[in-house]
């Protein structure tokens, strides 16, 4: 215990004098000579409180702060901590205090020290006083930090806690997979004027490129919603409108091409208008966004970034990995129908980041490599988080050692080999499946089913496709049809049954012909084989097409007999036409403007008839719940039930479709005085 004669002021008096010795060469020998013997735990709060008041009062000063004491006193912390001499939290709560009191510029630097010791941190000494501390630190950093400017400062303090931190650490592994609700993207509701984009010059315009659009803009920019809260596309309405406005958004990307002089000025006009001039001794990197702008005028430059498309894109990814993946705390699955879907929109997108400069196949390598980790780690969370140990090193010689001395415990009368104990089946399979192998009990089995990884995928590779073409098939037959060779009747293929049979499947599954309806009957396969044969012929690019001599007069006689008898029908529907063509007018989808105009006279009619309407064009019951709940009225509900209907139907949703739909409904009135 301390002398009790050392009082509180004693104690901090004397320890901030002899903190410039220390600090002199980061020895904490000036201090430790003061006490002699180990103190209390009041004594250790009066040691901590003088060491974080020194720090505050002398060494803090702003811009001209030696950084260099900063490490030294924290280093003497260290060891006076290993002398029992202070509490454990003293040199996380000095650096606290530092960070508190300096630029970010000088926190960059001091954090340096951080990342060194980790080591120490991590010690049974340290960690377990500390973590609290140690993460507060960190957040208290990150909170004063931007995203877009002090990126890099950003990963550094992320990646520390994850070396510092278990894997184990339930405060870092989001276990029951909640997301980030609160990282709302606004945009704006009102279209822009299009003054400025009609004023620009034509050179700025690209060629052949897409109007971007008020409409593109606001499904380019809702897609946010979704990334943010994917769990919503297992429900049928936001689904469909995620699908409608991805297709769109992919289709935009799709038909604006980059290329790297495009991809470049991009970049350099995002550095001017973000950063300050620099000199041209000065490199620049590749600036990052951590928050893009949603101005509507700026839509058509960021379409132009590559950096910004692959961001874009590889939310797509993340979401649709989200989606098809197994994890342990998703409710709902997707259906075999949006599970095709989204894998078609995986490979589309996977083809445009291809398709984006620079590197497009290295980045399109990089990210699948990691999802594919991503899914390992979503297996360790399945699994509970079970923790990682090391595997023990065993000294081989020592083994030996012991093993010797326990033959001889056990006796002379023990002779031969140690018996193998059996591996458990469930140890086997758990390996196995460790490994993305099959274990099937039987080794010859085992090695069959092993062969492929995914055998579902070996049974459509081209090496299992035994059908031959036609043109290999029909061959043979093609040229004993020549006038040439000089073959009995009975010795050709379309006599044999066999061959027919072939034939009659092979026809079936690769010609057209099969299925083409024929006016002249067929008495025998013989028969209808040569027939089918002599049209190959003139399809297949065989040399020997132009030796076969095809009954034209036959074929002419078929033409007639059909043109016989649809003669009638022909007739009678130009009658029609004629009659009906003074009042046909072009067809075309509902404008923006005339969906207004319905959903008003639709509100008017009464309460919930867009309800009605909603039904009849095909929304499901928790659809139309779902539009509800995200529309104030129902002249807003009415509008967007008919925007889903002309985005989901194109040119099908046009004046006539739903004029007939609201006769049959018996609300005609809605589309008076709409319509001219």
């Amino acid at each position: 215990m301390a002398d009790a004669s050392v009082t509180f002021q004693r104690i901090f008096s004397r320890v901030q004098s002899t903190l410039p010795q220390c600090l002199e060469n980061a020895d904490p020998l000036p201090i430790t000579s003061i006490f002699s013997s180990k103190i209390s735990e009041t004594a250790k709060h009066c040691m901590e409180a003088a060491v974080r008041s020194y720090v505050t009062r002398k060494l803090v000063d702003g811009a001209n702060t030696n950084l260099g004491n900063i490490t030294a006193i924290t280093t003497v912390s260290i060891e006076l901590v290993r002398q029992e001499l202070s509490l454990p939290t003293l040199p996380v709560l000095v650096l606290s205090d530092a960070f508190d009191t300096l630029t970010i510029g000088q926190c960059e630097k001091l954090f340096g020290f951080v990342e060194d010791n980790v080591s120490v941190w991590k010690e049974d000494q340290f960690f377990a006083p500390c973590k609290n501390s140690v993460l507060r630190m960190c957040n208290d950093l990150l909170r004063r930090l931007s995203r877009s400017q002090n990126t890099d400062f950003c990963g550094r303090i992320l990646l520390f806690l994850a070396r510092f931190f278990p894997f184990s650490e339930r405060s870092g592994l989001n276990l029951v997979s909640e997301f980030n609700l609160e990282n709302v993207t606004s945009f704006t509701n009102v279209e822009t004027d299009d003054e400025e984009e009609a004023g620009r010059p034509v050179g700025d315009m690209r060629d052949g490129a897409p109007r971007l659009d008020y409409t593109l803009y606001t499904k380019f920019w809702s897609l946010q919603d979704f990334f943010r809260n994917p769990v919503q596309c297992f429900q049928k309405a936001p689904w469909k409108v995620f699908t409608l406005y991805c297709n769109d958004v992919l289709e935009a990307f799709k038909s604006f091409k980059l290329d790297n002089v495009q991809s470049s000025t991009s970049a350099r006009l995002s550095r001017s208008l973000s950063q300050p001039a620099a000199s041209s001794d000065t490199p620049q990197a590749d600036q990052y966004f951590a928050k893009y702008l949603t101005n509507q005028k700026l839509l058509d430059l960021q379409f132009s970034d590559a950096n910004f498309r692959r961001y874009v894109l590889l939310q797509v990814l993340i979401l649709a990995h989200y989606l098809t993946s197994n994890i342990k705390f998703k409710q709902e699955n997707l259906t075999e129908e949006q599970a095709s879907w989204v894998a078609k929109t995986e490979a589309l997108v996977y083809t445009l980041l291809e398709e984006t400069p620079p590197d497009g196949h290295k980045f399109v390598s990089t990210v699948k490599h990691i999802l594919k980790r991503e899914d390992m780690w979503s297996g360790w969370k399945n699994d509970g988080c079970p923790e990682f140990k090391k595997p023990e090193v065993v000294d081989k010689t020592k083994a030996r050692q012991n093993g010797k001395g326990d033959e001889k415990e056990e006796g002379e009368g023990r002779v031969g080999r140690k018996v193998r104990q059996k591996r458990k089946v469930s140890d086997m399979v758990r390996d196995a499946d460790s490994r993305g192998k099959f274990s099937m009990g039987n080794a010859e089995m085992t090695r069959l089913w092993n062969i492929h990884p995914n055998n579902l995928e070996a049974c459509k590779s081209p090496e299992r496709d035994f059908v031959p073409a036609l043109e290999t098939y029909f061959n043979p037959a093609i040229e004993q049809l020549s006038p040439k060779p000089d073959l009995p009747e009975g010795d050709k293929l379309v006599n044999d049954s066999n061959f027919g049979w072939r034939g009659l499947r092979l026809l079936a599954c690769r010609s057209p012909h099969f299925f083409t309806h024929s006016a002249s009957p067929i008495a025998t396969l013989p028969e209808y084989l040569t027939t089918m044969i002599r049209k190959l012929a003139k399809d297949l690019p065989s040399q020997l097409t132009g030796d076969i001599k095809v009954e034209e007069e036959e074929e002419k006689e078929e033409e007639k007999v059909v043109a016989g008898l649809g003669e009638g029908e022909v007739v009678k529907e130009e009658e029609e036409e004629m009659e009906e063509g003074g009042e046909r007018t072009e067809l075309r989808a509902i404008s923006d403007e005339e969906r207004q105009a319905l959903a008003r006279n639709l509100q008017a009619l009464g309460k919930d008839k867009w309800k009605i309407l909603a039904k009849k064009l095909g929304n499901e019951p928790d659809e139309i719940e779902y539009i509800e709940s995200q529309e104030p009225n129902d002249e807003a509900r009415a509008a967007y039930v008919l925007k889903l209907w002309v985005g989901a139907e194109g040119d099908d949703a046009n004046q006539e479709n739903l004029i007939y739909t609201l006769e049959g409904l018996k609300m005609a009135q809605v589309a008076n005085g709409v319509f001219t």
